[in-house]
């Protein structure tokens, strides 16, 4: 066999394999045997006809094409060999240059590479915000609005009230072929004037005084100019004939804030009660946002220093996985993938192409830089906060999902291993995280540095101590523990974690449970 091998642009290589005249022949008889088993030739048990009658009645193209499949699946092994290349997926038959000899031309697919920039050299600021006493203000307004009561009045509006009004508007100067519809007929309710609860900008800012003194079934007719840098683009610098409608007046009580008020909204004795707990929502979801804007970052920017390159069917899985978790959140809301893209007035393959692919990008890009950061890193996943965090995942379907408790054997382990793993790789992520965080902030500097005083005093050697990482990067390297890489850390933490006894064992679980993708962070 005689093997070339050109790289590729696109992380692939193109193999050219030659194979000797007498391999052919004999895939051609095998492929022949084949044919005669799946075919009925009269006189002849199946198997059993003769090589030369089997080309008579189907030809040496219909032999050739069977023997070409059946060489691929026995030597495609040994020409990867042969070519010392490691494949990332299945490769494919890209050219049949001969059969006679048989010379074949096949696209692997390489393994991804990446290679790391000095991220250790990154800096970034940890500072999630602390919630405001304003942001507090505002969410209990919104709590008092909602336990707002309105009663209908016969006068006519005035400031504080809740009007139901019906807006509709006009171009008055409509450009030649322009609609002149300017609003789309619409109706609204709004509170009048300034007021904690609401903005007064649309149609326009401080529309809702323009019904002040309107009663029921009151008319108003407006002409507008609306600005050059108005937010929508096509009202810009346009004058347009508004009519408003006033359909109702209502008139709105508020309760007052104060102890009773707290108390009818929860197990909260006092006002303040009610703000602390408020409070500490706020700063949780005020943190957890700011943790995945810090996170995708500071990953984003060991992107920038770094180089990654994988062939164009690793992106097209991921491809696949967006579009699939995309489906899935529309068939949550009831609709259909074709219905949502008629709602973006695109096709299926612009959208792909315009919005899932960078999408599919980002997030296999940053997949494969944890990754290597957690090999340079020496990153070890705990196999018992694995084993837990995995239990009490379990623990929490089986209360939930009763469909969990249903299902037997072999698809029980399926979902189990599945689950195993997706917790895995979160974990993992966190941790890896978190080590570049502690990079970043220069956290992991000053942890080295009193780690290596400490490391030198105990060895009686304080008073010479280097007063920093820099002055002795040796002693530090000593001190960094060995640890297996992030893919051997998972299989082996999985395989443990399957081992131990738990509430599933004997179960099923649904074999369409995929392993989550790894964490939004990254």
């Amino acid at each position: 066999m005689k093997i070339e091998t050109t790289p590729r642009d696109d992380h692939q290589v193109k193999i050219v394999a030659e194979f000797e005249p007498e391999v052919m022949e004999k895939f051609k008889r095998q492929a022949a045997r084949k044919i005669s088993q799946q075919a009925r030739i009269p006189g002849f048990r199946p198997g059993k006809a003769p090589y030369d009658i089997i080309r008579r009645m189907y030809g040496d193209d219909t032999i050739v094409k069977e023997a070409l499949e059946l060489l691929m699946d026995d030597v495609y092994p040994d020409v990867l060999k042969a070519a010392e290349v490691e494949p990332s997926g299945p490769g494919s038959l890209d050219e049949v240059i001969s059969n006679d000899p048989p010379k074949l031309v096949f696209i692997v697919p390489l393994v991804p590479t990446v290679e790391l920039g000095d991220y250790q050299a990154i800096r970034k600021e940890y500072t999630p915000p602390e919630v405001s006493d304003e942001q507090i203000d505002e969410v209990i307004r919104n709590l008092r609005a909602s336990y707002s009561t309105a009663e209908p009045v016969d006068r006519p509006v005035e400031e504080g009230d809740l009007v139901s009004v019906k807006v509709s508007g006009q171009f008055t100067h409509p450009a030649e072929g322009e609609d002149a519809e300017a609003i789309k007929e619409n109706t609204v309710q709004m509170i009048i004037g300034e007021n904690d609860f609401e903005v007064d900008d649309w149609p326009y800012e401080g529309f809702s005084r323009e019904l002040i003194g309107l009663k029921e079934n009151d008319v108003n007719e407006i002409t507008y100019t609306y600005p050059e840098d108005d937010e929508e683009e096509n009202l810009r610098g346009k004058e347009v004939h508004i009519t408003a409608t006033v359909l109702s007046v209502k008139s709105l009580h508020l309760p007052e804030v104060n102890d009773e008020f707290s108390q009818s909204l929860g197990d909260y004795p006092t006002v303040d009660a009610l703000r602390d707990s408020i409070r500490q929502n706020l700063q949780e979801t005020s943190t957890r946002e700011y943790d995945t804007s810090y996170y995708n970052g500071l990953v984003d920017e060991v992107l920038k220093v770094s180089s990654v390159k994988y062939p164009p069917q690793m992106l097209q899985e991921e491809i696949d996985r967006v579009k699939h978790s995309l489906m899935h959140d529309l068939e949550d809301r009831k609709m259909d993938f074709p219905t949502y893209l008629k709602t973006l007035n695109k096709d299926e393959a612009t959208f792909i192409e315009e919005d899932i692919k960078p999408v599919a990008i980002q997030r296999l890009e940053r997949s494969l830089i944890l990754d290597e950061v957690a090999q340079a890193e020496k990153v070890k996943l705990d196999p018992e906060e694995l084993q837990q965090q995995v239990a009490g995942t379990m623990q929490y379907l089986h209360q939930t999902d009763p469909e969990i408790t249903k299902l037997r054997g072999e698809r029980a382990q399926n979902f189990a291993q599945g689950l195993t793993m997706e917790t895995a790789s979160r974990l993992l992520n966190r941790q890896v995280l978190d080590r570049l965080k502690a990079i970043a902030t220069g956290e992991v500097e000053k942890d080295e540095a009193e780690a290596l005083a400490a490391k030198l005093a105990k060895a009686g050697e304080t008073e010479d101590a280097p007063q920093s990482v820099e002055n002795a990067p040796e002693a530090v390297e000593d001190s960094q523990p060995d640890a297996p890489v992030a893919s051997d850390q998972m299989v082996a933490a999985t395989e443990e974690v399957e081992d131990a006894p738990t509430e599933t064992e004997g179960e099923e679980t649904s074999t369409e449970a995929e392993p989550e993708e790894k964490s939004d962070q990254a």
